[in-house]
């Protein structure tokens, strides 16, 4: 499954060759410290076992399967800068949460927004019922934009453990509003 978004930007499975692009975006502590499940440092032992997860088989079977997880390499020209993945919303079971990253010389390109939407579109095609939700850091206020941008809407606050920062902390909580 390959989902081209534009000339240069486009989402597809993770390779093992991947590897070191994700190590060189996920070890820098100004991506690390916005994501709650990923350890700090980063290393290639770590990339190597999620590489090494189901997830990265058959993603097409995981875009209509709302039990699935679904994991996306965002690459521009063909090289990785960030992962997109969805599972299921453990707080609000039948729906799917959004989990996503950018190595850092990606922000403010516009990429990711682009890529979640065609995430969202393709899902919709093929299991119109889904619903999305999503959540950020209370004070990542550069994601709680881009869900916000594409019509998520607030839906309260919780609190999880980070890995990075070693501690609880606030997210707040978004769903995706549809017709």
């Amino acid at each position: 499954m390959k989902l081209q978004i534009t000339k240069e930007i486009s989402l597809r499975p993770f390779r093992v060759s991947d590897r070191d692009n994700i190590v060189a975006g996920i070890n820098d502590w100004e991506v690390a410290r916005w994501l709650a499940s990923v350890p700090y440092p980063y290393r290639v032992d770590h990339a190597n076992a999620y590489l090494a997860r189901p997830e990265h088989g058959e993603c097409a079977l995981a875009v209509a399967d709302a039990g699935a997880v679904l994991a996306l390499a965002v690459c521009v020209d063909d090289r990785l800068v960030g992962g997109l993945s969805l599972v299921p919303a453990s707080r609000r079971p039948g729906l799917r949460e959004f989990g996503f990253w950018l190595s850092r010389n990606a922000w403010g390109k516009g990429i990711m927004p682009g890529a979640v939407r065609a995430v969202i579109d393709e899902i919709l095609d093929r299991a119109p019922r889904t619903g999305f939700v999503a959540s950020a850091n209370h004070d990542n206020l550069r994601s709680q934009r881009l869900i916000r941008s594409l019509g998520f809407v607030a839906d309260g606050r919780d609190k999880i453990f980070s890995n990075p920062l070693q501690r609880r902390v606030s997210v707040k909580c978004f769903r995706l509003e549809q017709d």
